[in-house]
């Protein structure tokens, strides 16, 4: 799909992003266990897959004016899959899905995909508790239909956040107390979701530890929620407010995990005016306004962390006075065409003064862009860059293909329209 973006004077007002996959994927779990319907906003298009498997098994779903109605059907209350059961392409956000899976009277075939590494760590895990997996291939799993859940003791010192909160899903099937201990210095509260839903989970200090206490055979009950909106992908609007004059931005109920807000993070270090919210449901507002950015050097493990904007960075930096260095992310020569060569090319399509090295690129900023016709390749963090740059351009800026951009965030455009003033 081509799409035309044209000068803009400022952005102005308030929007709001589609929501986090992680918290929805949660709450389409949750509310396939629930006994009763829920009703869930602004969940991203991307959970479409998860929908799609919860339907298989047994799990009424509707879409109501952007609003998924699920008919929770109880711990009990789901079907046998007719097929494998894949989680490809989900990655922790399965994780839910798999232990509900384990808990089950039936058996499952489940192929963990790009959820392997996370899939093994967890039934490995739950062997604690009596499941019962075989490998039939490498990442095809037989599992459920074995005996009641037993409750268990996981010391879960290094567990990512997704694996505690499916070993606690995974102790409602249990008669008894399952129990997780973790650090004091642990950051995210992962029994919240469930107590959301109404399960009561125990936390108290013992032993120099968090210990975690969850009862099974708790019933969880249906609720109406919103997504907090995803960080990254509101990450476009808040570069483009930045360096648009007299820009007056809100961004509505975010979701801030400390492991996802980087970028966000480099523009307050590099004076950004920007000013953080805390709404009493734990979400975030975010207000933007213009500001003049320093440049900085970007290199080794926060070039990693930042692996995914490097395409925002870099249309960024063109309009940083100075000398915006990005280096170690000669991982992006692996993605094929080199996808470093192909971001530094359409760069220059816009006259912007960058330089391209084995494991990075240079920009030198502070220049005027000029329009041109943009190849995404499809890809929605080139799309999302240059549409930011064609609202700096002086003249309107095409991009040839913004597919994976409108997949992930198909209100973009539109969202554009309603904030921006046009240049006369």
């Amino acid at each position: 799909m081509e799409r035309i973006v044209r000068p803009a004077r400022k952005l102005v007002g308030e929007a709001a992003v589609p929501g986090e996959l992680e918290s929805a994927s949660q709450a389409l779990v949750l509310a396939a266990l629930a006994q009763g319907e829920s009703r869930i906003r602004n969940a991203p298009p991307s959970c479409r897959r998860l929908v799609g498997l919860l339907r298989d098994l047994g799990v009424p779903i509707a879409e109501e004016q952007e609003v998924l109605v699920v008919r929770g059907q109880g711990q009990r209350g789901f079907s046998a899959p007719c097929d494998i059961v894949s989680l490809e392409g989900l990655g922790e956000e399965a994780l839910c899905l798999l232990a509900l899976l384990c808990a089950q009277e039936f058996s499952s075939r489940v192929r963990l995909g790009a959820a392997q590494e996370e899939g093994r760590q967890l039934l490995a895990l739950l062997a604690q508790a009596g499941v019962e997996a075989r490998s039939e291939e490498a990442d095809l799993w037989v599992l459920g239909g074995g005996p009641p859940l037993q409750p268990a003791t996981y010391v879960a010192a290094d567990l990512e956040p997704g694996l505690k909160l499916a070993l606690l899903v995974a102790g409602l099937y249990t008669q008894g107390a399952t129990i997780l201990r973790e650090p004091l210095k642990a950051g995210e509260r992962v029994e919240r979701p469930l107590r959301q839903w109404g399960i009561e989970v125990m936390r108290r200090r013992q032993d120099g530890e968090w210990a975690l206490s969850i009862e099974g055979g708790q019933t969880l009950q249906p609720r109406e929620l919103e997504i907090a909106g995803d960080l990254p992908l509101a990450l476009p609007l808040v570069v483009a407010a930045l360096g648009l004059r007299r820009s007056e931005l809100r961004l509505r109920r975010l979701a801030l995990r400390p492991r996802r807000r980087f970028f966000l993070d480099l523009l307050r270090q590099l004076g950004a005016p920007l000013i953080l919210e805390e709404n009493e449901d734990g979400t975030t507002d975010l207000l933007v306004r213009s500001g003049k950015l320093k440049p900085t050097r970007i290199a080794e493990g926060r070039a990693e962390k930042l692996l995914d904007q490097v395409p925002l960075l870099a249309v960024m930096a063109t309009q940083i006075e100075g000398e915006f260095l990005i280096r170690d992310v000669q991982a992006l020569r692996q993605i094929q065409p080199d996808y470093l060569a192909h971001l530094v090319r359409q760069l220059r399509l816009l006259e912007a003064k960058v330089g391209e090295f084995p494991e990075g690129l240079v920009v030198e900023g502070g220049y005027p862009l000029r329009g041109a016709t943009i190849d995404t390749r499809g890809d929605a963090g080139l799309s999302f860059a240059f549409a930011v740059a064609g609202l700096w351009a002086e003249a309107e800026l095409t991009l040839a293909d913004t597919q994976g951009l409108e997949e992930v965030f198909p209100a973009f455009f539109t969202t554009l329209e309603k904030l921006q003033e046009r240049r006369k």
